[in-house]
């Protein structure tokens, strides 16, 4: 597959939001396609404390289970060359959804995280990723 947001991407805190606290203090998110299956690697530093997250999915959107507590079943799918949605469930429910998107140039990826809150609603995260 080549796809835009394929590669390495570097965080710009600076120009992120976050609801539920602060951004992390650096961080870098990579997608990779390898044979069909799309790899993501997320670290990130927060308070001086390095931690990671990594995960699979295939970008026809079909689920498999989730490798992180109190999730389910998570599922990618690619809806253009720039654009990569997402989704967590738990018990039937989404908990979460993404929507990746890379600027026109390639050089640019916004990721906006949606994450159900308990109480009905969403804490939303917007992160913006420099391509390294």
């Amino acid at each position: 597959m080549s796809a835009a947001y394929l590669g390495t991407w570097r965080l710009v805190p600076e120009l992120s939001h976050y609801d539920a606290g602060g951004p992390p203090e650096g961080g870098s998110y990579r997608i990779e396609d390898r044979d069909g299956v799309l790899h993501f690697t997320i670290d990130w530093v927060k308070d001086a404390q390095a931690m990671s997250a990594s995960y699979i999915g295939h970008a026809d959107g079909t689920p498999v289970t989730a490798p992180h507590p109190g999730v389910d079943e998570a599922s990618v799918l690619h809806e253009d060359d720039r654009t990569l949605s997402g989704s967590a469930t738990a018990g039937g429910a989404v908990i979460a959804r993404t929507m990746r998107r890379v600027s026109t140039d390639g050089r640019l990826m916004s990721v906006l995280q949606e994450t159900a809150n308990g109480q009905g609603g969403w804490h939303k995260t917007f992160q913006l990723y420099f391509r390294q």
